[in-house]
């Protein structure tokens, strides 16, 4: 319910804001715009996967060298920390699901210290807790 409430509100302020922006500008340049908008929504939502791929794909990296095993399935979650901290070191918390021993575990690696230099990330060490799946 609160979802089609929300849906409701946001329809009739974009049907608001058009039909003020109608009374200045041609249908041409409206669109022109949204067209714009829509382009730089969608650029910011993809360098922002990207960059959260990339923290996956480089913890998977790390587990595999470290211990040997691949992450069939990964979650990564930055902490927020009340420190004041550089904008290059984060606190993450892993969980995934590894095979060990023809088993499958879901393992936890909590507070991991990730700095990030130029384009490459480095970990401290990974402490895991797993428990069987």
């Amino acid at each position: 319910m609160q979802i089609i409430l929300f849906m409701l509100v946001i329809i009739i302020l974009l049907l608001v804001i058009y039909q003020k922006l109608r009374r200045k500008y041609s249908a041409k340049k409206i669109a022109m715009g949204t067209l714009l908008l829509i382009i730089i929504l969608s650029l910011g939502v993809y360098i922002s996967s990207t960059s959260e791929s990339g923290i996956k794909k480089a913890f998977i990296q790390k587990y595999k060298k470290e211990f040997g095993y691949k992450i069939a399935k990964l979650t990564a979650t930055m902490l927020t920390n009340n420190e004041t901290r550089n904008s290059n070191e984060y606190y993450y918390k892993f969980v995934y699901i590894v095979n060990k021993n023809k088993k499958e575990y879901v393992c936890e690696a909590n507070n991991i210290f990730v700095q990030l230099i130029e384009d490459e990330y480095v970990f401290k060490t990974i402490k895991e807790e797993c428990r069987e799946k």
